[in-house]
């Protein structure tokens, strides 16, 4: 009996721990891993680093001091900032579909939007844009978020603290 009560005690705790560790401000990370996915894979973290603060390491905007609204976001990764470092990732941009009601035409070679070495799906940007909204926006980072990011224990989570 007594066994059976440690397991049951054990198997909470873990619960317990497993459940604070993924969520972040009330935001469970793991319903978000998909979108961390993309974020690796279209290599965001080049320009707004792995956590999303742009600026020193990255050199981008803040992904945590933005007030875009989720359409904002999608917009903007779907077709990039024509004119400033911003790649649009949608293949068909600027040819098959207008973003800002513009074409390839309509900008001149040094304005001209520049496409990303990874192109995503409209899944995919909407998974990172979400990511981004849910995650990052406006959120402080913390060892919850580093260690998601990277993993458990990883070094780099060693100075952030909850």
């Amino acid at each position: 009996m007594q066994k059976s009560k440690n397991t049951s005690y054990s198997l909470f705790f873990f619960l317990t721990s497993f459940i604070f560790c993924t969520n972040i401000l009330g935001v469970n990370l793991e319903e978000h891993k998909y979108g961390l996915n993309v974020y690796k894979k279209g290599n965001c973290m080049g320009c707004h680093s792995w956590d999303g603060k742009g600026g020193g390491h990255g050199a981008a905007v803040s992904l945590r001091n933005t007030e875009l609204t989720i359409n904002d976001i999608i917009n903007v990764i779907k077709c990039g900032r024509p004119g400033t470092g911003m790649p649009y990732f949608l293949k068909k941009a600027y040819k098959e579909e207008k973003c800002y009601d513009t074409t390839f035409e309509d900008y001149d070679e040094f304005n001209r939007p520049v496409n990303s070495q990874k192109f995503l799906s409209s899944k995919q940007i909407e998974a990172v844009s979400i990511f981004v909204r849910e995650v990052l926006q406006n959120k402080k980072l913390d060892r919850n978020y580093c260690e998601y990011f990277y993993e458990k224990g990883s070094k780099a989570c060693l100075n952030l603290k909850n």
